[in-house]
């Protein structure tokens, strides 16, 4: 493009084109996801994809046209501030402003917890409690790992006479403090690395304490808090790493353990934490491959090992040590959500499959009973049936599950779609006007108490009625689809601008996406997601933060 100076490149210009194309072939996609039913159960007759027609060719013409002009303008604003000289520092963060930072943000969620005490109660979440109190078999469906962590501060409830409602309030202050920990990191990283103008500082603090989407999740009793919180330390830890040519390693001695620790909570707390962390192994060992001189007096290679040693960690406890000492494996089904729905909607509109394949449908469930069993977008009520059989995933599924894809591509296209089309929808209403991200786990304060009570759980408002209703737990947040593809055109233009070694700051977020696009149970879920959101404004000072002449063999 001659009118931009410099011009941008044809090699350039390219893989912008392509990126522009899906962006606006997603528009197109999403135009035609019609949800009249309930996304939980709403069936193929309610949640389905319209017909296309010629008007679309129009529409992805028109989309592609202004998605490819803002995605220029915006690479020609982020390739300048690559370049421009950073003025920031490469030394270890200052622990002062990080201990103000999450001292203020965590005084202002504790309104949030006085309004909801002792924290936001889910059915997940009893699961939880109920096997820490002894009262529930011991599981991994819900991880053992965060089981585990509730229990103790239960347990430490308990032997200071104090009851399992505070137990979970001490689990929801530990929570809140390392999410306020977590956030004013970052934003120590953002102020240090880039010496933007100081009031920004007060501008972060302000969002991320008084938004009651953040504070909201910061009590939710979820696993996900924790594992989100992992993903956003991981991730500036990787760019200072890179940055500094691994020197931080030697420089902060805070660098290694957090790193290490956060390994192992990504890979502990949610089953897509070993891709995660697999990924992120992937590209350390290609930098490693790849170090200088340099980065040889680096421990290069022992941090390399960590995320590997952290998913070794995982298989050896959840694998041996789990099922010795008794404790049930997760259902192979909750790993096969995304294949299983597409299996079951070839079922379900009548498609074509083989005889095998038939029987084998009718063996993981009466084969009548597919009709009112799937649902497009969402895998739970197929999974969690009754006289769904579980042992049947261990005969031949993957075949079958190629061999009907094959016969039925567009069936299964569509089926992925309607369950995942959330996460990369740019322009989806239900996506945009979604506020369920607490309400979507049925808090026990929305339903009965009975339950929660029977685990000696008393549900409380301290604040009143009118607190609960300015501190709303029903909050729109920033859809994920757009930070996604945001960080994904982002990462595009650090490769086109050389700066690949920079790549591996987005490994993290990128395989957290991957893995919601190959294995998400449900249409949309913030809270899977949400680690994307904390780290928007990490992404945003990024390009500011780069020395502006990279060494040419740099990791």
């Amino acid at each position: 493009m001659q009118y931009l100076h410099p011009p941008i490149k044809r090699n350039e210009i390219t893989p912008l084109i392509v990126f522009s194309f899906f962006i606006s072939l997603s528009v197109v996609l999403s135009n035609h996801i019609q949800i009249t039913g309930n996304t939980y159960s709403g069936l193929a007759t309610q949640n389905h994809i319209t017909p296309y027609g010629l008007s679309d060719i129009g529409v992805l013409v028109a989309v592609f046209t202004v998605v490819l002009l803002c995605c220029l303008a915006l690479y020609h604003i982020t390739r300048k501030a690559i370049t421009a000289k950073s003025a920031g520092d490469n030394k270890p963060l200052a622990a002062k402003p990080i201990a103000a930072c999450t001292a203020i943000m965590f005084a202002l969620h504790l309104p949030y917890l006085l309004t909801y005490y002792p924290g936001f109660v889910f059915n997940d979440s009893l699961s939880s409690i109920g096997q820490a109190l002894g009262q529930l078999p011991c599981s991994n469906h819900f991880p053992v790992a965060y089981t585990a962590l509730i229990g103790a501060c239960i347990a430490l409830a308990h032997t200071l006479g104090l009851s399992t409602t505070t137990g979970c309030a001490l689990y929801s202050l530990m929570q809140t403090f390392v999410m306020c920990a977590t956030y004013s990191l970052m934003i120590q990283w953002i102020m240090q690395r880039t010496c933007i103008a100081r009031w920004w500082r007060a501008i972060l603090v302000a969002v991320f304490g008084l938004a009651p989407y953040i504070a909201t999740y910061s009590i939710a009793l979820w696993k996900d808090p924790l594992f989100s919180a992992a993903i956003v330390v991981v991730t500036v830890l990787l760019f200072d790493f890179v940055s500094t040519s691994g020197k931080i390693t030697h420089n902060s001695k805070a660098w290694i353990p957090m790193f290490a620790m956060c390994c192992i909570i990504i890979a502990f707390l949610r089953s897509n934490g070993l891709l995660i962390d697999a990924g992120v192994f992937a590209a350390l060992l290609l930098c490693s491959a790849k170090r200088t001189t340099s980065l040889r007096r680096t421990p290069a290679n022992a941090i390399t090992a960590i995320p590997l040693a952290a998913i070794a960690l995982n298989l050896l406890v959840t694998g041996p040590i789990y099922s010795a000492a008794g404790i049930v494996p997760a259902e192979k089904a909750e790993g096969y959500s995304i294949p299983l729905n597409q299996m079951a909607r070839v079922v379900a509109l009548d498609g074509d499959m083989s005889e095998a394949d038939a029987a084998y449908m009718n063996e993981l469930l009466p084969f009548n009973e597919y009709a009112s069993v799937y649902t497009p977008t969402c895998t739970d009520l197929l999974k969690w049936n009754p006289r769904f059989n579980n042992a049947a995933l261990d005969n031949d599924f993957l075949m079958h599950w190629i061999s009907m894809g094959i016969e039925n591509p567009i069936v299964y296209f569509e089926s992925w779609e309607l369950q995942t089309f959330g996460y990369w929808t740019i322009n989806h209403p239900l996506v945009l006007l979604h506020n369920g991200n607490i309400n979507g786990g049925v808090p026990q304060m929305l339903n009965s108490q009975a339950e929660a009570n029977a685990y000696g759980i008393t549900i409380k408002n301290y604040l009143g009625d009118t607190a609960e209703r300015i501190l709303s737990r029903a909050n729109l947040s920033i859809p994920l689809g757009w930070v996604a593809w945001g960080i994904t055109f982002l990462a595009i233009t650090f490769f086109l601008q050389g700066r690949r070694r920079y790549i591996i700051v987005f490994v993290p977020c990128l395989m957290l996406v991957a893995s919601l696009l190959i294995a998400s149970p449900i249409w949309y879920w913030e809270r899977y997601g949400a680690a994307l959101q904390f780290l928007a404004p990490f992404f945003l000072a990024l390009p500011l933060a780069l020395p502006a002449n990279p060494p040419a063999n740099n990791i």
